[in-house]
């Protein structure tokens, strides 16, 4: 590549490591200057830059550290992992965190970046891969002799207007693109898109911040812009491509978890809702409040076959020959990559001779997830299976919750509902656990035995999946029931208002559960199961400060916070009461702890003025002893200085006397 670059009129510039043209000035995009800087001293002071990072991972605490910084990014080209060799073609490299990935895939790589700042950071994070140039350069003034097997153009088609003075410029990009391409190349694009379902529900337009921006197609000649599925598709074809195939990323293209292909999406003894309802609320985006439930109406669009046209996000792969044929046996991924490196892994839904299995495999080559670090936890690959068609707990407790007016008994009724089908797995399956609640102690590998592993089949059988978290003791019911309502309370973007107030906070909805199966936990057992979730994070994902500090019991469920929709004056303070009374319990078991600790610490004090007493009482005879020994030791001199004078008197006078023998 270097030799294709010098022949094309570019420099190496021996201090950042990037090519560019003389006298380039870079284009003017940034996510603000101290942003920026922020995410070039991480990569340049890393010693780990590899994609799958836990140095990288501890620094991606707000969006834009996470968008340019997380391995979650690189998903969203896994599906294609097979087909990245040969020469590839990144046009927007941004901070280099696909740039890194594309690098370990051991592709030779030329990632163009037209800002100076961004393709330098992109440069540091693959400094130690030679097979990867970074060229500072607008695409639009980008000419060089090569032809590439694949081209990607991740996040970037939507700012073809902002660099380039053409009428139709997300066209021109298109066809130039291919021009770049050999005959049997590929392009890969990831895209918004501008009738994306979370749009409708509220969500700001992700470029511009305003919402329904997209929707209602207020786009400027000088913004960013997305494009609908049908408008995209013809647009593809319209630049020359022979062959496009459309896949939906979850919750959209910037850090996927889920990819669903146009075989999962129409294949109707698969589930592809499950996985699509599961990721929504793991998008850094989504407004803390949505206008309805994402979860209730993904359901109705997908059997409508409407997944596609309301997709958040779109992953493209097009083609110049007709002969290309995408993988058409598998009908969804899930990647499971922001964990420790160890730990990483993707689950794939493939068709094998007729019936869908569930396979499952680890990303990373280094070591082997066994026990590490924490001898009370460790991993285990779960087994490759048949696939089950049928619905998770996880969907039941959707559909009761998104209800507006759901009643505490629902839920009481659904949670007993849990505990039985839990207790049933474990009998099946020869374990012997009590029928009580309080005195439940289940085996340590139903640690991740929460409703969204629970799946009810069709013909009415629960089937327990996905078991890869272990604790190398039994776990409590109360722990494990802890765990099934925070997952539940963390999995469901929007809350319809509950008709009893009291189950509408974290606290209110947990307790409610808890005491309805004869459990009563007080501020310790939630201390305890605090430490425990901190301590499972950590093992985790390798990042020691990912701690639990609190489960936040007074927040409000999300879409409860505020007054309820026509809600009465009676009914709101009834509402204020019921609260004010949850929030008094919780209280006065934390003023029984302070006045605990009070306690200790007067005892403490008391202590301390004790042993200061002693201390001083010390110092006093330490000084009067000094004050003594100060004064023997005048004495002392005193008594050799008069002797001394007497032996030389004495000395003196046997001198005159002429004896010198005295």
């Amino acid at each position: 590549m270097q030799s294709v670059l010098l022949q094309a009129g570019y420099i190496f510039n021996t201090e950042t490591n990037i090519w560019l043209r003389s006298g380039y000035g870079g284009i003017a995009y940034s996510d603000g200057d101290q942003v920026e800087r922020r995410i070039e001293q991480i990569v340049t002071t890393a010693k780990d830059l590899s994609v799958f990072s836990s140095e990288l991972r501890s620094q991606c605490t707000d969006w834009p550290s996470s968008y340019h910084l997380s391995g979650v990014r690189a998903n969203i080209l896994r599906p294609f992992e097979s087909e990245l060799d040969g020469d590839i073609l990144e046009i927007g490299a941004g901070c280099g965190a696909i740039t890194r990935y594309l690098g370990e895939c051991g592709a030779n790589v030329l990632a163009l970046e037209g800002s100076l700042r961004r393709a330098a950071i992109a440069r540091s994070r693959t400094h130690d891969q030679s097979n990867v140039a970074v060229v500072a350069e607008r695409f639009d003034q980008f000419r060089i002799e090569r032809k590439f097997d694949v081209i990607t153009l991740i996040g970037v088609l939507e700012y073809a207007g902002l660099f380039a003075a053409h009428k139709h410029p997300a066209l021109a990009m298109l066809e130039r693109v291919r021009s770049l391409l050999k005959p049997d190349g590929k392009l890969i694009v990831a895209i918004e898109n501008q009738l994306g379902l979370k749009y409708f529900a509220g969500a700001p337009e992700d470029h511009i911040g305003q919402s329904m921006y997209g929707i209602e197609g207020r786009y400027q000649t000088d913004q960013p812009q997305t494009f609908g599925h049908k408008f995209l598709a013809e647009m593809i074809h319209e630049a020359g491509f022979v062959k496009s195939e459309f896949l939906v990323p979850f919750p959209d293209y910037k850090l996927p978890v889920c990819i669903l292909t146009s075989e999962g999406l129409s294949a109707p003894d698969f589930d592809a809702i499950e996985l699509a309802c599961q990721s929504i609320t793991k998008d850094a985006q989504l407004p803390e409040r949505t206008l309805f439930s994402l979860e209730r109406a993904l359901p109705v669009i997908f059997r409508n076959g409407l997944a596609v046209d309301l997709a958040n996000s779109f992953l493209i792969v097009a083609a110049n020959s007709s002969e290309y044929n995408p993988e058409s046996d598998v009908l969804a991924y899930y990647f499971s990559t922001d964990r420790r490196s160890i730990f990483c892994k993707k689950t794939f839904f493939v068709r094998r001779q007729g019936d869908i299995q569930v396979e499952r495999r680890m990303l990373s080559a280094n070591g082997s997830p066994e026990k590490l670090g924490n001898p009370d936890l460790f991993f285990q690959l779960p087994c490759d299976l048949t696939y089950f068609h049928g619905k998770t707990l996880y969907r039941e407790f959707v559909e009761i919750v998104t209800r507006p007016g759901w009643t505490t008994k629902e839920i009481q009724r659904y949670f007993s509902k849990y505990l039985e089908i839990i207790l049933e797995i474990a009998h099946s399956e020869g374990h012997a656990c009590s029928s009580q609640p309080q005195d439940i102690l289940f085996p340590g590998d139903y640690l991740d035995a929460i409703p969204s592993n629970i799946v009810m089949t069709d013909a009415g059988k629960a089937v327990y999946v996905d078991r890869e978290w272990c604790a190398s003791e039994g776990i409590p019911f109360s722990y494990l029931l802890f765990r099934a309502i925070t997952s539940l309370m963390k999995g469901i973007s929007t809350f319809s208002q509950p008709q009893d107030p009291a189950v509408a906070t974290r606290a209110g909805l947990l307790l409610t559960v808890m005491n309805s199966l004869g459990l009563s936990p007080g501020e310790e057992d939630f201390a305890k199961f605090l430490r425990m979730e901190s301590e499972l994070s950590a093992f985790s994902s390798g990042v020691e400060s990912r701690i639990f500090s609190t489960w936040s019991p007074d927040a409000s469920l999300p879409g409860c916070s505020g007054s309820f929709p026509g809600e009465a004056l009676d009914s709101r303070l009834k509402r204020t009461e019921t609260a004010k009374s949850v929030a008094e319990k919780f209280a006065y078991e934390r003023l029984t702890e302070i006045q605990r600790l009070q306690t200790q610490l007067a005892a403490t004090e008391k202590a301390k003025a004790y042993a200061e007493s002693l201390a001083i009482n010390r110092l006093q005879e330490l000084q009067q002893l000094q004050n003594q020994l100060t004064q023997a030791n005048t004495q002392l001199e005193s008594i050799r200085s008069s002797t001394g004078y007497k032996l030389l008197k004495l000395i003196k006078l046997a001198s005159n006397r002429g004896r010198p023998d005295v």
